[in-house]
């Protein structure tokens, strides 16, 4: 995934060199925007095994499963439904151009997967280039345009899974929490990177390192593809074979 922090600062950038017609129609600063960019992971928090079960499937699936679900609001002009598709698309195009290498870091043994997205998002936070307010409100207009990317959600579950969401992202980015020094060292091994009790492991670090080049040199190939998936959008046209892969980069059987 990288992290929210990661991803909500990629797809500023990614915005940024977009084709004058795609930014005109997105507000990077809105609250959808965001949300968008967080893509299906505020489900993995879901209560419920068949919300859970939503937020991880579409992460296995061919990334346009998802992308095709925004056709109708996009074309149909819902409220904020740009702004949602925008922010989604960048976070699948983070996922797939960066979990490849990630994975093989972690198939490696140099470092895990999610430690080494959370580190990267606290640094962000140290280097002053990312925030995590208190709280994301969205209005009755725009949960209603985030719920039409899932199936069986509603906006009521998607408000609760954001805020579940997002108060464990707050809390993993806490700085304030020096008491976790204090476990023992056969428990601190096993959070490295996770929680912020001290620096992060050699493997962290050249995570981070890596991730933070692969993310700059991911944002035109991303800006390329969102033009695109808009064209496709407007045009009543297919989505680009590029989406065929799912957020891990892979070519799931049968695609």
């Amino acid at each position: 995934m990288p992290d929210q922090l990661a991803h909500i600062r990629f797809a500023r950038k990614v915005l940024a060199v977009a084709e004058p017609s795609v930014r005109a129609r997105i507000c990077v600063d809105s609250a959808i925007f965001r949300c968008g960019t967080f893509g299906p992971d505020p489900l993995f928090n879901d209560p419920l095994p068949m919300g859970r079960a939503e937020g991880f499937g579409l992460h296995r699936q061919p990334g346009r499963v998802a992308l095709e679900r925004m056709r109708g609001p996009v074309r149909e002009n819902m409220p904020w439904a740009v702004d949602y598709a925008a922010g989604f698309f960048c976070h699948y195009a983070l996922d797939r151009l960066c979990h490849p290498e990630i994975k093989a870091m972690a198939r490696r043994g140099e470092a895990r997967h999610v430690a080494v997205e959370t580190a990267y998002d606290r640094l962000l936070i140290q280097r002053g280039e990312g925030d995590m307010p208190r709280r994301i409100v969205l209005s009755d207009s725009q949960l209603r345009v985030a719920a039409a990317m899932y199936e069986g959600i509603t906006p009521a579950r998607y408000r609760a899974d954001l805020a579940g969401f997002w108060q464990i992202k707050r809390f993993l980015m806490n700085e304030g929490s020096s008491h976790f020094a204090s476990m023992p060292k056969r428990i601190r091994p096993a959070w490295d990177g996770l929680i912020p009790y001290a620096e992060p492991s050699p493997g962290v670090t050249r995570g981070m390192a890596m991730l933070e080049a692969r993310l700059d040199a991911s944002v035109n190939i991303a800006a390329e593809q969102l033009n695109r998936y808009f064209a496709a959008l407007d045009e009543d046209r297919p989505l680009d074979p590029w989406t065929d892969a799912n957020f891990a980069g892979e070519f799931p059987e049968g695609n």
